[in-house]
């Protein structure tokens, strides 16, 4: 794992997210520190001899923003935890790169797999209790809305809501959270500084 590369693939998402301008940003909100607590926490557990720290990162996180996502979680580049407080993530579970997860998101149960360019809203909630070699699967761009509960796989490009969770739309890859951000940055005055 390529620390460096990795976060900076992941600032690189935070940008989507937060397109201002200036380095106050990365300090005031809290995506950043999560994300970087959580990375150092997956390069501590690389070397068994201070592996230790990889937990001590884990519980740092947790005390922090409220975040629990072991280092064993394997996440891609670009990962973001927008408003990241009550997240829950099995040490199983598999995300892809460019993903956004906000707020009381939990993928919790074995054998989780989730595609790139995934956007998990607000107290979203994956669950799984596939066991063995199966794994539930989220495709890659697709959304799950706020307050869905998955429990069984997600094509790509659909939209889930609703309790249990129903495909009620599938979208094109340019409609993904990725292309929707890209395309709000693309019209969006970020010649400002961040301001409080």
């Amino acid at each position: 794992m390529n620390l460096l590369e990795t976060l900076r693939m992941d600032m690189r998402s935070f940008n989507l997210v937060h397109p201002e301008k200036g380095l106050l940003k990365y300090f005031y909100y809290p995506d950043a520190r999560t994300v970087l607590i959580f990375r150092l926490s997956q390069w501590f557990y690389q070397f068994r001899i201070v592996r230790p720290f990889s937990y001590l990162c884990t519980v740092l996180n947790d005390l922090i923003a409220g975040v629990w996502i072991g280092p064993r979680v394997q996440a891609g580049d670009g990962l973001v935890f927008a408003h990241a407080r009550g997240l829950v993530v099995n040490p199983t579970a598999v995300i892809g790169k460019n993903c956004l997860i906000l707020q009381r998101v939990t993928i919790g149960g074995p054998n989780i797999v989730i595609g790139d360019n995934v956007a998990l809203y607000a107290n979203a909630t994956v669950v799984s209790n596939v066991r063995g070699r199966a794994a539930l699967q989220i495709g890659s761009g697709a959304i799950i809305g706020a307050g869905a509960v998955v429990t069984s796989d997600v094509p790509d490009y659909s939209v889930v809501v609703g309790v249990p969770g129903k495909v009620v739309k599938v979208i094109s890859p340019d409609e993904d959270w990725v292309g929707f951000a890209k395309t709000r940055m693309a019209k969006a005055d970020t010649s400002t500084p961040f301001e409080i």
